[in-house]
């Protein structure tokens, strides 16, 4: 089971401006793997993200999905502010064809939302839509789950809790981890890529991808640094 980016082309479209991220990509991320993608940020990470879930579609070529691959984690973007956050779960688990109740069931255990579960999402406080947004995706069985930078979240316990479930799943499951920062990347991945050059391309360590990653990034003026987010609550209220 494999999601494969064959002969990707994307362009972003934004008003006047048109901002070219794959020509030609080539990749495949099996569902046995924990594949890490390094780029520098704005080199298309939340695009190559889109493209694999399938909100995006590409302008040329083609991204098959053998597999049942997760809307990127932590993703605040699949809820419904009007909607609960029990509602919002059934919905989610509507549309990938899971019965909801052992779904909600395994998220108001983990996450001790208690009565917050029936309001309004909008209403949540940060904490509690932190803990529903993580605990959401991870709750449903998919073959593949897809990171757009953040892999866990939350504070003390709960983030403790997150990290036991991610390495619970990896057991089971593949990971496709989308990261300016290369220590995330050390830390969980066992396969790496990275974007540069309008492309996807394997690299051999993260050594190697963050000195690519990082020349380029040189190059552009901007500098490389590994202090970005891997995993906090900060991203995520406001999702890219």
């Amino acid at each position: 089971m494999t999601v494969t980016f064959l002969n990707v082309h994307k362009t972003l479209r934004q008003k006047n401006k048109r901002t070219k991220v794959f020509e030609a990509a080539h990749a495949v991320f099996a569902s046995g793997s924990i594949t890490g993608i390094l780029a520098a940020p704005g080199a298309g990470k939340t695009t190559a993200a889109n493209l694999t879930t399938g909100k995006l579609r590409p302008d040329l070529g083609r991204v098959q999905r053998s597999s049942l691959v997760s809307f990127p984690v932590a993703s605040g973007g699949v809820f419904n502010g009007s909607l609960t956050g029990r509602e919002n779960l059934a919905f989610l688990c509507r549309v990938f064809g899971f019965d909801p109740r052992p779904i909600i069931r395994f998220v108001l255990e983990f996450t001790e939302l208690g009565p917050a579960i029936d309001k309004p999402f909008k209403l949540y406080n940060r904490d509690e839509r932190t803990k529903l947004m993580f605990a959401s995706c991870y709750a449903i069985p998919f073959d593949i789950y897809v990171v757009d930078e953040s892999m866990v979240g939350g504070r003390g316990q709960f983030r403790d809790k997150c990290d036991e479930l991610v390495r619970e799943r990896m057991r089971t499951a593949g990971f496709v981890v989308f990261s300016s920062s290369p220590s995330l990347l050390r830390k969980y991945c066992n396969e790496l890529y990275f974007i540069d050059k309008l492309g996807l391309h394997k690299a051999a360590s993260i050594e190697e991808a963050a000195a690519i990653v990082g020349e380029a990034q040189l190059t552009n003026g901007e500098g490389y640094s590994e202090s970005v987010n891997d995993g906090g609550d900060s991203d995520i209220i406001n999702p890219r």
